[in-house]
């Protein structure tokens, strides 16, 4: 089973240096042979260090005109660059409760896939209101992020990408591309001072994102939901809207 990046999968750091982990979902294969479009869907880190003409370059080059911030309303506060007041923000926090990273490292993706399972459990009203944002036709790119943009921004994406059938290999190759930005996210959490006792509290293995955690997480979703598709109808997403969702990420 192939769990290498698409190269589909677009590469869009260039736009942006200061925003770390970016890029665009487009090109992603479906189980029907059908790919995502580009433009539609981007996901990247922390929105903490970009400038003014970072910013006018996502809107201009990559048509970003919805930020989608999945971090507390703390968080972003705490650490969201000026300049992207001129994007408009829709804040879906996704949290998982009262739950510390706390785990065996030698059961390190199950711990973490559960962890994520955790997320569709406190978090389902936010989860099935980002679908509802990307499924929106009159909406251009919307860019998703939390932190690293690799745990509730993983869990966001993947859920809306399996829900309209993007083949698991290529839902875990887009996850397992966070690992390549890790080194250089590591260095920019030591420049935000409201991260320092989080940093300091999390353990090295926290900031890994290998292909074996997100497969472990659509498994659970699967047993647990019937699937990614079966749990966002049961929170909440209409038929309609699924098929508008799928409309808006696939095309005809």
């Amino acid at each position: 089973m192939s769990t290498a990046p698409s190269p589909a999968s677009g590469t869009t750091q260039g736009t942006a240096p200061d925003l770390l982990n970016l890029r665009d979902v487009g090109g992603l294969s479906t189980t029907d042979g059908r790919t995502v479009r580009p433009g539609v869907l981007l996901r990247c880190a922390t929105p903490a260090f970009v400038d003014d003409e970072q910013v006018a370059r996502l809107v201009d080059e990559l048509g970003v005109a919805t930020r989608v911030d999945l971090r507390s309303e703390k968080e972003a506060a705490e650490a969201t660059s000026a300049a992207f007041d001129a994007v408009a923000v829709e804040h879906l926090e996704v949290h998982a409760g009262e739950t510390r990273w706390d785990f065996d490292s030698a059961h390190l993706s199950d711990w973490v896939a559960g962890h994520y399972l955790r997320f569709t459990e406190h978090s389902p009203d936010s989860l099935v209101a980002f679908a509802r944002l990307v499924g929106d036709p009159g909406r251009t790119a919307v860019l998703a992020h939390c932190t690293a943009g690799k745990d509730r921004t993983g869990t966001a994406v993947a859920l809306t990408l399996a829900a309209v059938g993007v083949h698991e290999d290529d839902v875990v190759a887009d996850y397992a591309r966070t690992e390549q930005a890790m080194p250089l996210l590591r260095e920019q959490f030591t420049r935000l001072p409201s991260y320092q006792e989080r940093l300091a509290a999390l353990p090295a293995e926290a900031f890994g994102s290998t292909p074996e955690t997100m497969r472990r997480f659509l498994r659970l979703v699967e047993q647990t939901y019937g699937g990614a598709r079966a749990y966002l109808r049961t929170h909440g997403l209409t038929d309609a809207e699924l098929a508008g969702l799928e409309r808006h990420l696939l095309g005809d």
